[in-house]
């Protein structure tokens, strides 16, 4: 909510009308939300994977038959299937991150060419004021 708000407040700032400030960091925080996987998933699924990879070194030091050990190989493909399947979904992410990094970046420079062009036009008011009002007495 602080994070929605602080970006509402800052485009808010840059003279876009509140209601489109709003939408727009709700678009922007909804988009991340949804497709970036933080830090504690990445971890949990790393803890996970490490589990299961010490549950069958554990199984595997334990039975010695050779059908246990052709059932261990194949849980140990899965897993690696599953991964390699995570890095992938991992690196796709950190694609999507790249591609709203720069369409942040895009949103700072045309708010930055606005606001210079508000101060540009303020203060041409401001002399075009001060060149025609009556000088003080």
């Amino acid at each position: 909510m602080t994070d929605r708000l602080s970006l509402a407040n800052a485009l808010a700032d840059a003279k876009i009308d509140r209601p489109v400030a709003e939408r727009i960091a709700t678009e922007i925080l909804d988009a991340i939300r949804e497709n970036v996987a933080t830090k504690t998933d990445v971890e949990r699924a790393v803890e996970r994977a490490d589990a299961q990879f010490a549950e069958l070194r554990a199984e595997l030091s334990q039975k010695a038959d050779k059908t246990d050990i052709a059932a261990l190989h194949t849980r140990i493909g899965a897993l690696e299937t599953r991964v390699g399947a995570l890095e992938s979904r991992i690196g796709a992410l950190e694609t999507r991150i790249g591609a709203l990094e720069s369409r942040i970046d895009t949103l700072e420079y045309r708010i930055l060419f606005r606001l210079g062009g508000l101060i540009v036009v303020l203060f041409g008011l401001l002399f075009a004021a001060l060149r025609y009002l009556p000088p003080p007495h």
